[in-house]
């Protein structure tokens, strides 16, 4: 079985919607950070050029993958610059640290 990790750095206010919504294609688990960063078109007349974003992180079959990356987009998308992005990462081994084996989810 073929793991993938899913990277999405979004805007702060789709979180809820995008919790939800994973819920009802079965993910079970995801990461959420509160980040900082800019991107393309950072604002070069601000004293600060980073933007507050949150960057959601889930461990995800492969053959799951591609429905996982449309709910992101579908949800996350307006349209607008700072939308985000979402990076798809082979997992090359997945350790479960209770019990300190090499599994897959």
């Amino acid at each position: 079985m073929e793991l993938k990790s899913v990277v999405a750095i979004v805007r702060p206010d789709v979180v809820e919607a995008l919790e939800r919504k994973l819920g009802t294609i079965h993910v079970h688990g995801m990461t959420v950070t509160r980040v900082r960063g800019f991107g393309a078109h950072p604002n070069l007349f601000a004293d600060d050029w980073t933007t507050e974003h949150v960057k959601v992180e889930i461990f995800a079959q492969a053959e799951n993958v591609d429905a996982l990356v449309k709910t992101i987009m579908d949800i996350a998308h307006i349209g607008a610059t700072g939308d985000g992005v979402v990076a798809v990462i082979p997992v090359e081994r997945f350790f479960r640290v209770r019990s300190r084996t090499e599994a897959t989810p």
